[in-house]
């Protein structure tokens, strides 16, 4: 068996899901197992892409749990079959051929003293994905030696190509899997880099094939996700919560502010984004998912 598994996370995209297994299996660094956990797709996802691969595992979660969720059942089967690392991505995700190489690399520079790496990750045209913009640590500058090696100390990142160093994840725990989408990949890292620091890997590069460009922004967001904003609001104000009382009313703030934006800048629904904006907010006062560990 091999010490990383790359966890791909689909629903629905069998197509993406086919392109981002074959970026994976042209990866210059090969001893990598590749698991697919499947949302319960309905566009033929098994029979179409998984079935047509040799070793390749599969979880079918029996209905769609969202990203969290899936997050969630791939970091256990990797802490539960002894892996070291674990490869975080959406099916959306394209991995440059040294991306692997490269984490690789700097994990042994950190000689394993992380708890996760992120990599760079751009857009279709080549420009920086604005939705996975990592959060830098606000030391970042003092850890001169480290930048040398091209790389950057985090606070957070998105689980858009984080690969987790699962000694540490086992302290942490898993992914929150009653997040369903959104946050649970802020909320993650943020517990991991608690135990021990992260950091962004500037030579890994991954694309990530959006149909758009845009950041997860409840004012410039297209219609059909608006309702997703919900759980954005509610996750983060859990998040927040957690850190400290201050933290999150500084955030509650925020997204009442968020208010006055819509009403001037968004140009359609602006009842819409608002009623779910607010949604989240109160919603996220009283949850209080329980973390899971791996035993």
């Amino acid at each position: 068996m091999n010490k990383i598994i790359a966890v791909i996370v689909t629903y629905n995209r069998k197509e993406l899901l086919k392109e981002s297994i074959e970026a994976l299996r042209s990866q210059t660094y090969k001893d990598m197992d590749i698991l697919v956990v499947d949302n319960a797709s309905t566009d033929g996802t098994y029979d179409n892409v998984v079935k047509k691969y040799d070793n390749l595992k599969y979880i079918n979660t029996g209905s769609n749990i969202g990203g969290a969720g899936g997050f969630n059942l791939g970091m256990k089967y990797a802490i539960e079959n002894n892996y070291e690392y674990a490869w975080l991505m959406d099916d959306d995700t394209i991995a440059m051929p040294t991306a692997l190489q490269s984490l690789m690399k700097k994990a042994n520079i950190l000689n394993d003293e992380f708890s996760y790496l992120s990599s760079i990750v751009k857009w279709t045209d080549n420009s920086i994905c604005k939705m996975n913009i990592q959060i830098l640590n606000k030391k970042w500058i003092y850890d001169y030696e480290k930048i040398q090696n091209n790389l950057i100390l985090l606070e957070k990142c998105s689980f858009v190509s984080c690969f987790v160093n699962l000694k540490i994840a086992k302290k942490v725990g898993l992914p929150i899997k009653e997040f369903f989408i959104y946050g649970d990949d802020w909320e993650y890292t943020l517990r991991l880099s608690k135990e021990k620091n992260g950091y962004v890997d500037c030579d890994s590069i991954v694309i990530h094939k959006m149909k758009e460009n845009f950041n997860a922004s409840i004012i410039n967001m297209p219609s059909e996700k608006i309702p997703r904003h919900y759980y954005n609001c509610r996750n983060l104000s859990y998040t927040y919560r957690k850190i400290s009382k201050k933290i999150y009313i500084k955030y509650v703030i925020s997204n009442l502010l968020e208010v006055i934006k819509i009403l001037i800048k968004s140009k359609n629904y602006r009842l819409k984004r608002i009623y779910y904006l607010l949604k989240g907010i109160f919603a996220g006062m009283f949850f209080n998912p329980k973390i899971e560990y791996v035993k």
